[in-house]
């Protein structure tokens, strides 16, 4: 049996900060998340394994900024990153800067190419049940079963009161290609295995199940989730926020 995770509700796990850049000054305010998930050349063979990435009765009521990763299988990538940046330059610099701008930008780069996996007789589950009911702030998500997948939450905020021009962008890329996924069932007229003493085992199928219940109930903010079973699967939530001086122009 693969490895099984379960995160008690006592298990926070706070956000990775990675590629990320935030910068304030007289000049403004910019945020910036750049980053990538590579996944290639991989080969994973299953045979009678189960894996099972499970969050249960996890959350509820957190606030702030969280970031959860459960994953059960081979491969999987999970990344939460958070950029803020915010400036008043005639609070902190005693003069308003002119030509300001605040710029939030979010790059996203997930490739999965070349990679094989063979599943004999194999249950992939993944599920958020009963969880992060009554949540608020910036919260990232993601649970993953099986093999090669790529889940990302990402948020990049850039407030300047004095910026007279504000700019956000999101740029994701998701590039899936060449790779092979066998599913294969376990047992019945597939394995000729033994049974009691002459008869065939019952057949396993490959399953995969993606489960979300009873969650994310009343929540508030930028909540980001991602659940997925099975092989190759790319997920991707982006948020990006610039905001400005409405009142720059008469200044």
């Amino acid at each position: 049996m693969k490895t099984q995770k379960l995160l008690t509700p006592l298990a926070l796990a706070m956000v990775a900060m990675l590629s990320v850049g935030a910068h304030a000054d007289s000049s403004g305010a910019n945020a910036s998340i750049v980053d990538a998930q590579n996944n290639e050349g991989n080969e994973a063979v299953n045979d009678s394994v189960t894996n099972n990435a499970l969050v249960d009765g996890s959350l509820g009521g957190a606030s702030g900024n969280v970031g959860v990763n459960v994953a059960a299988g081979d491969n999987n990538q999970q990344a939460n990153a958070a950029a803020i940046a915010t400036a008043d330059s005639a609070f902190v610099f005693g003069f308003i800067g002119t030509g300001t701008s605040a710029q939030a930008s979010i790059d996203v780069d997930q490739a999965n190419h070349h990679n094989e996996v063979e599943n004999q007789g194999v249950p992939n589950t993944a599920a958020l049940t009963n969880s992060a009911n009554g949540t608020s702030g910036n919260m990232g998500i993601n649970v993953a079963a099986g093999n090669s997948n790529q889940q990302k939450n990402d948020m990049a905020v850039a407030s300047s009161e004095t910026a007279y021009t504000a700019n956000a962008s999101v740029n994701v890329y998701q590039n899936s290609h060449d790779n092979l996924v066998s599913n294969e069932s376990l047992g019945g007229s597939h394995g000729g295995w033994g049974w009691g003493g002459g008869g065939s085992q019952p057949s396993v199928p490959v399953v995969n199940s993606a489960v979300l219940g009873n969650s994310l109930v009343n929540v508030s903010g930028n909540v980001g989730a991602n659940v997925a079973a099975g092989s190759g699967n790319q997920q991707s939530n982006s948020l990006a926020i610039a905001a400005g001086c409405t009142a720059c122009g008469s200044l």
